[in-house]
């Protein structure tokens, strides 16, 4: 088969099972993507309130240095107030100090660092007083932590604020999501509950053998996304329907020929038993002519004696007639002597099981059905022997059991080879033979059955001598006769004929 054919079929199931996928899939996507939606919602509001939060740490370092140096210029403005001197170095080190907070990193006000800029120019005026640059350093100092911390519990209020945002996103995460996941479910339901419904019918009518298409006009209104499933029914229904029509032609044709075969063989098996029953009719007269042409050529010399004592009177010439008379008769029996001698039959490779079953299948139809066969037969068990000899003798002696048992019973076909003699064994459930057979022997026309003929063994008996054989005839317990047939098998040589002396 070419590689760029494609089945239509498996096409369009594919494009089906891409579709009914889709509507599955769809609520699960959207779910899906609405939690993706909230957690990047919630992991830039976590971020925007991790960049808030971070200077904070920073901020906290800077307020408590701001503190450190107001508690030093408190602590130096009591000292002052208590009448002590407050030494310049002590100013020019808050001075410094100061100097040094605002060049550190840390404010959150904008204003922070002109106010700590303007401290440090205060402490450093010359013309000053140190209480006065005390005093007008603190009320500085005030402004800077008041600024500070306003500008922080703005910080803080708008974390609280991110952080119920990311409250309200979760909940909106835990109640949004199972709820839209629903509502998909419930639309999907509804959307392909009908056409799965329709499917089920088509199904069920497709199981009676019904192969009606859908109509393409109720396609058209069924729903776009179901339309490639009933599409692909109508593609499968109308290859059953040719496959259905291929399987009921090819049932008659069959039948047709089994019909032929077994008339053919039917015909061809009277046209046998015919001339069997000529032929045992012929050696009976072969055997009758035979044993008559003794007396006659005793009385013909007789004759000739007498002709020969009379000389030349009237009783020698009356004694002549007769003698002619005699030598007629001889010859006449002589040519029926020599009718009744036949050909051998060619020997051919037969593969007895293959045999065995062509005939049986061919008598399916003469058998009745409450009589079985079962067969015993080696597949490979081949040999050189007589074809059609062959086939009639099995066919005689499975008639021969049918006929035996009335309606029902079984017959048993067996075979095998032992060195080099084949052994064949046809066995049935019936009567048995009658005694007077096993002891007599086989005789022509000589019958125990109502309505038989008394041939059928006869000819079998025949086939087997003329090919050098043994038949043997027996009953088995606790009922049913046995028939045992043992004829030479020769190997058959490498190219399927006879081998070479």
């Amino acid at each position: 088969m070419s590689s760029r054919y494609r089945d239509p079929l498996a096409s369009s199931s594919t494009v089906n099972a891409l579709t009914v996928r889709r509507i599955f899939w769809l609520p699960v996507w959207t779910s899906a993507l609405l939690v993706l939606a909230v957690l990047i919602g919630m992991l830039l509001v976590s971020w925007r309130s991790l960049n808030r939060l971070q200077p904070i740490e920073a901020h906290l370092g800077h307020i408590e240095r701001i503190e450190t140096v107001a508690l030093g210029m408190e602590q130096a403005l009591l000292d002052g107030l208590q009448g002590a001197t407050i030494p310049r170095a002590r100013i020019q080190a808050l001075r410094a100090e100061v100097e040094r907070i605002a060049a550190s990193e840390g404010a959150l006000h904008p204003r922070t660092l002109p106010r700590l800029e303007r401290i440090a120019a205060r402490l450093g005026d010359p013309g000053a007083s140190p209480r006065d640059m005390l005093v007008g350093a603190l009320t500085g100092i005030r402004q800077v932590l008041d600024g500070e911390r306003e500008r922080q519990d703005q910080l803080l209020s708008q974390g609280n604020h991110d952080a119920w945002t990311e409250i309200r996103l979760a909940v909106l995460l835990l109640l949004a999501g199972p709820l839209l996941l629903v509502v998909s479910l419930v639309g999907v339901q509804r959307r392909v509950r009908q056409p799965l419904r329709a499917l089920e019918e088509l199904l069920v009518r497709l199981g009676d053998k019904d192969y009606r298409p859908v109509p393409e006009t109720i396609i058209g209104d069924i729903d776009a996304v179901a339309q490639p499933a009933f599409r692909s029914y109508n593609e499968l229904v109308s290859r059953l329907r040719e496959l259905e029509a291929e399987h009921r032609d090819r049932e008659q044709t069959l039948e047709q020929e089994v019909r032929h075969a077994t008339e053919a063989l039917l015909a061809q098996s009277r046209e046998l038993g015919r001339a069997e029953r000529l032929a045992a009719v012929g050696a009976v007269s072969a055997g009758l002519a035979h044993e008559l042409r003794n007396p006659l050529a005793g009385i013909q010399i007789a004759c000739s004696k007498l002709h020969r004592a009379l000389g030349n009177s009237e009783h020698a010439a009356r004694i002549k007639a007769v003698i002619d008379e005699l030598k007629r008769i001889n010859h006449l029996l002589t040519g029926q002597v020599d009718a009744a001698r036949h050909s051998p039959e060619p020997l051919e490779v037969v593969s007895v099981d293959g045999l065995v079953a062509e005939l049986l299948n061919l008598l399916r139809y003469q058998i009745p059905e409450g009589i079985g066969i079962d067969t015993h037969v080696p597949a490979q068990l081949r040999c050189l022997l007589p074809v059609a000899g062959l086939r009639q003798t099995l066919l005689n002696l499975v008639m021969n059991a049918v006929q035996a048992m009335p309606g029902q019973g079984r017959i048993r076909i067996s075979a095998e080879r032992d060195g080099g003699v084949l052994s064949v064994t046809v066995a049935d459930t019936g009567p048995g033979f009658p005694q007077e057979l096993l002891r007599a022997g086989i005789r022509p026309f000589a019958t125990g059955r109502q309505g038989g003929t008394g041939l059928g063994l006869a000819m079998v008996r025949r086939f087997v001598r003329d090919h050098d054989g043994d038949l043997h005839l027996a009953n088995q317990a606790p009922q049913g006769a046995v028939v045992t047939v043992r004829l030479p098998c020769p190997s058959a040589a490498p190219s399927g004929e006879l081998p070479h002396a």
